[in-house]
């Protein structure tokens, strides 16, 4: 099994690669900048990247419009990620918000980061749409990473919310894709690209298997807050 995960992000398209790396050392340097900055620069920084995690979608999805491939069933900004994105400019004006931020830290890093390691875009994809793929992922492990330079730690409640709204945001997308005939977040098909449901069985097992990898994701990230954060969180 191991050697198949590596096949698979072995044969990860040559630009997801490039522009992942560039992405995440992006994501590393904005976070020291991060850091070592006041509190003034850093609520600057985070309303700047809200701006930024806006404009990108209003570009992409002004792209798609005038290419003539935007379809309500396939363009929408219903994918986990790209609706943390668009959370983004919501914690920029609440930035106190501990719903929010352990949205981020769970749910928002989770999808992100499996984003960077296996992908649905192709070898063919536009290079517009690679970077608007990226850029958002790329804005949520920042803001994620900013939030754990600030102080964040989950709590159990706080890992059991994530679930809690996880779970109903699942839900709510299944019913969406029933009335528009979509496949957002790949509850009825599998993701097009080079992906790990390509392990995996056909429908429904590779979705319940998607489901418990992100549940045990959750466990392992607050399994690792505990260990390495156990003073912070008992503070």
């Amino acid at each position: 099994m191991f050697k198949d995960i590596l096949k698979v992000i072995i044969s990860l398209p040559s630009q997801h690669v490039i522009y992942g790396t560039i992405s995440l050392v992006l994501c590393i340097a904005a976070t020291w900048v991060y850091k070592n900055s006041s509190h003034k620069i850093k609520v600057i920084i985070i309303q700047t990247i809200g701006y930024l995690a806006i404009f990108n979608e209003i570009a992409f999805q002004a792209y798609m419009f005038y290419y003539g491939i935007w379809s309500p069933s396939t363009s929408l900004p219903l994918e986990m990620c790209y609706i943390s994105a668009l959370l983004v400019p919501f914690y920029s004006r609440k930035m106190s918000s501990r719903d929010l931020k352990n949205w981020f830290f769970f749910a928002g890093f989770g999808g992100s980061l499996f984003a960077f390691i296996n992908t649905n875009l192709s070898e063919i994809e536009h290079i517009y749409v690679s970077i608007h793929y990226f850029f958002a992922h790329g804005l949520v492990i920042f803001v994620m990473l900013s939030i754990v330079v600030d102080g964040y730690r989950p709590t159990w409640y706080d890992y059991f919310n994530a679930i809690k709204w996880t779970s109903y945001l699942v839900c709510t997308i299944i019913v969406t894709n029933i009335v528009l005939g979509s496949n957002y977040m790949f509850t009825f098909k599998k993701p097009e690209g080079v992906n790990f449901t390509l392990l995996m069985p056909d429908w429904p097992y590779y979705f319940l298997i998607m489901l418990l990898i992100g549940l045990i994701f959750y466990t392992l990230m607050m399994a690792c807050s505990i260990f390495f954060y156990k003073e912070d969180i008992n503070a």
